[in-house]
């Protein structure tokens, strides 16, 4: 037995058996690690599982340089769980007051019955009901939206991208979130090698519950989450083919959708460079994602862009 094969014993709510799919004319064998949180995450790390030698002889997770892929591995896993780092702040002055998105909200009318007002009943007041009057009542219901986040990007991407991308993320979700949308968030990485996908899921947001912030900074906004964290995910995996040459090529939306089976309508944040996120001018970088998205008529750009313009110098704290 392999020691990748033992993760999917030892960890059978985290690491499953591979999966046949098919995309488009081509048929993959789908890796899947599922993570409900954060503290999920951690609990598997910390637990010291197997390494896939056979084809990770080089583990990029530790040795990568940290100018390429940030913090230690060590600190990068303790970071999961500890306080916020000080940049979590500065993150936070930059989320904009988007209030131009359009309300997400659905308004319905059911009939109640009331001892007064409205129009009479007769034949509730014929038989002596005291509730013998009618009238309408609004019922508002959020509309529902599905997001889906790519935590992955190709080795080229910078650290300023990374972050300009995640505070355009962090904007449009709270956007539509106080224009009365119900945000389920779906973030994962999903990459190829040949045949083989890896797809792997990290839950940060519940469906029906509220953007856990500090948990949106710490998956988008720092490189070592893909390149210390997601990777090491992957060393434990039991993929066979040669992905330690460069841990996989980052999948894009076409292919995800058709492979996810994604919903005609779900809003896709792709890698940053593919939304044509640049990461020197935070103000038309936002710009750009919200036309690759198509979503000018839910987000106030012009006013973001005011916003992003005023705060170069959170920007450079953050860094």
């Amino acid at each position: 037995m392999s020691a990748a094969r033992e993760n999917q014993i030892r960890f059978p709510d985290n690491i499953y058996e591979p999966e046949k799919v098919k995309v488009g004319r081509y048929n993959y064998n789908m890796y899947r690690a599922s993570f409900n949180n954060l503290y999920s995450l951690y609990e598997y790390l910390k637990s010291n599982p197997q390494l896939n030698r056979d084809v990770f002889g080089k583990l990029s997770s530790i040795e990568g340089s940290l100018d390429f892929a940030g913090k230690p591995y060590d600190q990068a896993v303790e970071d999961l769980i500890n306080d916020i780092d000080p940049g979590y702040e500065e993150f936070l002055k930059l989320q904009s007051d988007l209030n131009r998105a359009k309300s997400g909200k659905i308004h319905k009318f059911k009939l109640v019955r009331t001892v007064a007002g409205g129009h009479l009943n007769i034949p509730a007041y014929s038989v002596g009901n005291p509730l013998c009057y009618e009238t309408e009542e609004r019922i508002t219901k959020p509309k529902f939206i599905r997001i889906h986040v790519s935590l992955s990007y190709y080795w080229g991407t910078s650290k300023s991208q990374v972050l300009y991308r995640a505070i355009i993320i962090t904007n449009i979700l709270k956007a539509l979130e106080k224009a009365g949308y119900s945000v389920d968030l779906n973030t994962f990485e999903m990459s190829q090698e040949d045949d083989e996908l890896v797809y792997i899921i990290v839950q940060i947001k519940k469906h029906g519950g509220r953007l856990n912030m500090g948990a949106l900074y710490k998956t988008l906004c720092h490189v070592e989450f893909l390149r210390r964290i997601l990777f090491r995910i992957l060393e434990t995996m039991d993929v066979k083919n040669c992905w330690g040459n460069g841990y996989g090529q980052t999948c894009d939306e076409s292919f995800i959708r058709k492979a996810l089976k994604l919903g005609n309508n779900d809003i896709f944040f792709d890698q940053p460079r593919n939304m044509g996120i640049d990461g020197y001018d935070l103000a038309q970088d936002f710009e750009s994602a919200i036309k690759h998205l198509n979503l000018e008529d839910k987000i106030d750009v012009e006013k973001a862009k005011r916003e992003f313009s005023e705060n170069t110098k959170v920007l450079k704290k953050i860094r």
